[in-house]
């Protein structure tokens, strides 16, 4: 479930890069996405006993962060990224990942950076499962850093059924029960904002998220995006534009969720 492990402001600006999808396919929501930013300051790193101090200052200003969307081809990173996050009880489970990568990968969407095998960024737990960013560039990698994960459903809040998945999806294809994607839904269910502990505090899910929103916001796939959170959260939520529904009836990880929802305003022509 989204959670914020990345709360504290930027103070020294770092552009998105242009990804490789944006240089090759010409990725939806590119334009204006160097706004968002990575805090290069040292203060609070949060890397983990692997890391010294010396690392810790090279491993954060080397960082060449950009937005792409997530495949099937992503799946073991972002596994890797769920399990390094959330406790075992939240976490989405692989084969909900086969799902979601599957049915509506344009519905997710990743922060990577371009790792080399000597560089402390090779540390990370989704280094291991990395591809070549391009056939030019075969020694390095790009590193899964953060993701948001979703799909579309017909209510105007996450709910139980729309966390699920039909047991039969690979037979019935985009066909649905009522359970997981529902494909001419009008609200986006985010069901995972995660990052890598090792960047906590730096900003990277509002960095992914921020971007996210921008996306949904020209696609016009929907009316609004909604998601889960527990109630130390609602703040940071806010500040990116939700706003507290009400508590939900939700019980996956134990329940105790509130609704969160943001209303995507259509985008007006030369806007």
């Amino acid at each position: 479930m989204p959670r914020d492990v990345f709360g504290r402001d930027s103070k020294d600006e770092a552009q998105l890069t242009a990804s490789p999808e944006s240089q090759n396919s010409g990725a939806t929501g590119q334009e204006g996405y160097n706004e968002f930013i990575i805090h290069r300051g040292n203060e609070g790193l949060g890397f983990g006993p692997s890391m010294n101090a010396e690392v810790n200052n090279k491993a954060l200003s080397d960082l060449h962060p950009y937005v792409q969307t997530l495949s099937l081809s992503d799946l073991e990173s972002c596994v890797a990224l769920e399990n390094a996050t959330f406790p075992e009880h939240e976490r989405c489970t692989r084969e909900k990942f086969i799902y979601r990568l599957t049915t509506c990968p344009e519905l997710s969407l990743g922060l990577f950076s371009t790792t080399a095998p000597d560089e402390p960024t090779a540390l990370l737990p989704t280094y291991p499962h990395s591809r070549p960013p391009d056939s030019a560039s075969p020694t390095k990698k790009s590193t899964l850093l953060a993701q948001v994960i979703a799909t579309k459903c017909s209510s105007t809040e996450v709910t139980d059924e729309s966390m699920e998945y039909p047991s039969d999806w690979r037979a019935r294809g985009l066909l649905s029960d009522g359970q997981g994607h529902q494909e001419h839904g009008r609200t986006i269910a985010i069901h995972s904002l995660a990052a890598l502990p090792e960047y906590k505090g730096r900003g990277l899910g509002k960095i992914v998220m921020k971007s996210y929103l921008q996306r949904m916001e020209t696609s016009g796939i929907a009316d609004r995006i909604a998601l889960l959170a527990h109630d130390h959260l609602i703040n940071y939520y806010e500040a990116l534009g939700f706003h507290c529904i009400g508590k939900s009836a939700v019980q996956f990880g134990g329940g105790e969720w509130v609704n969160m929802s943001y209303t995507i305003t259509e985008s007006l022509p030369g806007s």
